[in-house]
């Protein structure tokens, strides 16, 4: 890990602990360093092609480029001397309440800090949210010499000191642990409710779990919607139809520690992430003009929950057809075979709760008008409860490919004969 190509550099000048991110949180979220989704890997911190290292002291919200910094938590111990490691302790500055006091140490990272003698590296995990690890340049050192030259008839000493450390994780049992976090969606007391199941190895003493739940609130970025601390193998978030909406693509990440030792954590490990709402297979459609029929399967990945009527254990899609080359007059590009779906409920199983299907034809125009694109869209109808309502599935593209209409030739003279002769 000390040679070149046993670690990565951190080069983003925003870790410095001299960045205010309040202006990227105004002007350029997307900006924000967040080391949520960080390769567990050996990194070492350069700010304006400077050495850097973490900063021993506690660092407020809002800087180094992050909403909750990450810094090295030192207490009574000191830094390693060349050659030799040491556990620490890496602290995240959070607050509890908004307005409320800054709390230096809210969430911790077991670290190890190893000196090398010319420069640090850090083995770094994933943090917890949009947390981001801290970084201070400074000059660089040279080591003691022991040398001496005559300045004003007297020998002076000069002597330069190397503050060059290399920083690891705690190695610990935990770390070997598997977790594989899976979701899966229920109905919990009549509603719907997505869990988070893990394995949950025997130890003693018993392990806690920390369940953090997360949705996909643009490409790339997560928003944390619901944390929990649990001795369960098992936690639960509602499809509220408010912080959990329909549509939204959902994950959750699983860290484990010790009731005794809380600050000795694993690696934590996220679900794959599970798209809660309406599907439709294939997603998107090529066809022709040739008159064969395309099935296409409409599939709802959560549990229909029933308000209270038998009739009701259902949703019911009212399906539409739009071409969006409507500057082209004509028929459409598209039929349907049904105007309407109902989704009746069922157990889940796999990734299907309840299912539906219909079958799709390009419609024969006998016009040459090339290839059109169409859109198939869905909207849940009678229904009253928030989740749903508020709810509209992803369209479906159909890209129907113009065929070339055949020909009529007479080489003769034509006749036509009448009912009356």
């Amino acid at each position: 890990e000390c040679s070149p190509e046993g670690h990565h550099i951190l080069r983003n000048p925003y870790r410095s602990t001299r960045f205010d991110s309040l202006e990227l949180q105004q002007t350029a979220l997307q900006d924000l360093v967040c080391d949520h989704s960080l390769p567990p890997a050996w990194y070492r911190f350069m700010i304006d092609s400077r050495p850097a290292e973490m900063p021993t002291r506690c660092v407020e919200m809002n800087k180094c480029g992050t909403q909750a910094p990450v810094w090295l938590s030192l207490k009574s111990e000191s830094l390693p001397v060349p050659g030799e490691s040491k556990r620490l302790t890496a602290c995240a500055t959070w607050q509890v309440f908004f307005g409320g006091t800054e709390d230096c140490c809210l969430f911790r990272i077991p670290i190890v800090v190893r000196n090398c003698g010319e420069f640090f590296v850090y083995l770094l995990q994933p943090t917890q949210g949009c947390m981001g690890y801290c970084a201070e340049a400074f000059l660089p050192c040279l080591i003691i010499l022991k040398s001496s030259f005559r300045v004003n008839n007297s020998n002076v000493k000069i002597k330069f000191y190397a503050t060059t450390f290399f920083y690891f994780l705690l190695p610990d049992t935990l770390t070997s642990l598997a977790l594989q976090p899976v979701i899966t969606p229920e109905l919990v007391q009549g509603r719907v409710h997505l869990k988070c199941t893990y394995s949950r190895p025997s130890s003693k003493p018993p392990l806690q779990y920390m369940v953090t739940w997360s949705r996909l609130s643009s490409p790339g970025k997560k928003e944390q919607i619901q944390r929990d601390t649990t001795p369960q193998s098992f936690s639960y978030v509602e499809m509220n139809g408010v912080t959990l909406r329909l549509g939204d693509t959902v994950f959750c990440t699983v860290t484990a520690f010790t009731r005794d030792a809380p600050e000795q954590q694993s690696l934590p490990e996220e679900s794959k992430g599970f798209y809660a709402g309406i599907k439709f297979l294939p997603e998107s459609l090529q066809i022709a003009e040739d008159g064969r029929e395309h099935v296409l399967t409409v599939l709802s990945t959560v549990p229909i929950a029933c308000p209270g009527h038998d009739d009701s254990c259902k949703i019911t899609l009212q399906l539409s057809a739009e071409d969006l080359d409507s500057q082209l007059l004509g028929p459409p590009n598209i039929a349907l075979s049904a105007c309407q779906v109902d989704l009746l409920q069922a157990p889940c199983s796999e990734s299907s709760c309840a299912e539906a299907t219909l079958t799709v034809t390009a419609v024969t125009d006998f016009a040459q008008d090339g290839n059109r694109i169409s859109r198939i869209q869905a909207e849940p109808v009678g229904r009253r409860d928030l989740l749903w309502r508020a709810y509209t599935p992803k369209d479906v593209k159909v890209t129907v490919r113009d065929l070339p209409t055949g020909n009529c030739y007479s080489f003769t003279d034509p006749h036509i004969i009448t009912f009356d002769g």
